[in-house]
């Protein structure tokens, strides 16, 4: 997933942004967000739009052209090319006719998950997990790009790892790695485990949650 980093002409700073606002080929208002490997892409005071994997824009010489998106940077063809050129930047005009230039940021993401607590009937979604590691001591995990980030309570940061040790429901240690759109989980000490789709854990005050992944992901 990327966001939009922009920069006015001649400016020194810019500013970033999941939307770009542009004019395309006929001179109207256009806003793009970045879904995928395609743009989203909504005319000035529509209520909805379109996926397409090209944005058409007007690049500051007034001139037509088209990028889509390949490997985090555009390829550009100018309006009738047969073909065109790789870069890191796209020079657009914006809605005021003013050049600006955009490039592409990976929007850092983390997987959204659902907790529950024991014995409830529902839960509450998170992108965090406030557990209770082998020691006893407060953590808090997120997944992000498939693996943990482990943050001990009250500290300013923390570390990736591939693994989770947690504390289960009966105060046993166990540990779990990310398997396919759930978890393998090991017990101390043994050679093999299983896997499962949710994850039975114990949270800072001592009390039994369950969670699962629900799927989607957030901007962190």
């Amino acid at each position: 997933m990327y966001t939009f980093s922009h920069k006015a002409q001649g400016a020194h700073s810019g500013h970033d942004d999941v939307i770009a606002n542009y004019k395309t080929w006929d001179q109207s208002n256009w806003t793009a967000k970045v879904s995928g490997n395609t743009f989203q892409h909504t005319r000035q005071g529509a209520q909805s739009g379109h996926l397409d994997f090209i944005i058409n824009y007007i690049t500051w010489d007034g001139s037509n052209w088209t990028a889509r998106l390949e490997n985090g940077t555009f390829h550009h063809t100018r309006q009738g090319a047969p073909s065109g050129h790789h870069d890191t930047i796209l020079n657009y005009k914006t809605w005021d006719g003013s050049n600006w230039t955009m490039s592409l940021k990976p929007l850092k993401v983390a997987a959204e998950l659902n907790h529950k607590k024991q014995g409830a009937p529902s839960g509450h979604n998170d992108i965090i997990m406030n557990y209770k590691s082998w020691d006893g001591s407060n953590w808090t995990a997120r997944i992000e790009n498939g693996r943990f980030h482990h943050m001990s309570q009250g500290q300013p940061s923390g570390h990736f790892d591939d693994i989770i040790n947690y504390k289960g429901w009966d105060g046993s240690n166990w540990q779990a790695r990310l398997y396919g759109n759930g978890f393998y989980h090991t017990a101390q000490g043994a050679g093999s485990g299983h896997p499962d789709a949710i994850l039975n854990y114990s949270t800072w005050d001592g009390s039994n949650w369950t969670t699962s992944f629900t799927g989607a992901v957030r901007p962190m």
